[in-house]
């Protein structure tokens, strides 16, 4: 008679190569969900850099007249960026808003001799309420903050 002392062994080897399989998937599936979430935020602060880029430009480009002017151009910068405010708006603004909800900018003086200024650009994270767990205490408020200095006016 032959004894065979592993009988179900093999099972049992099979059944820990499945689990620490499932564990490795499910690792590999919190890893992209948390790669998806950071590229959305990803996206979103690179429109905010654009638009800040945009008001540094208007800026430059009138920086000979500012202090005086500078509530008029944040204006025109809001107006064009903010697919809220009256007027025609362009495709991709109402695409960019979409992705920026609950848009806000302005800027700031910080120095004005120097003509140093901060241009803060906010936005409500809809992803990340959705992300959110119940013991989240996350913030889903987004900012983007860039400090800058125009050159002087060679008049």
């Amino acid at each position: 008679m032959n004894n065979n002392t592993q009988q179900g062994f093999t099972l049992l080897e099979s059944l820990i190569a499945m689990f620490i399989t499932a564990g490795a998937l499910l690792g590999l599936g919190a890893l992209h969900l948390k790669s998806v979430q950071q590229s959305q935020l990803a996206m979103q602060r690179t429109i905010a850099n654009i638009q800040a880029n945009d008001l540094v430009d208007r800026l430059w480009a009138n920086r000979c007249s500012l202090p005086a002017k500078k509530d008029s151009i944040e204006t025109a910068w809001k107006t064009r960026w903010d697919s809220t405010q009256a007027g025609t708006v362009a495709f991709n603004q109402t695409a960019m808003h979409q992705i920026l909800k609950g848009w806000q900018g302005n800027v700031t003086d910080i120095d004005t001799a120097k003509q140093r200024y901060q241009v803060v650009i906010s936005w409500t994270n809809a992803k990340a309420a959705s992300y959110r767990t119940s013991t989240d205490t996350t913030v889903t408020q987004q900012s983007f903050t860039y400090n800058f200095t125009l050159p002087k006016c060679a008049t």
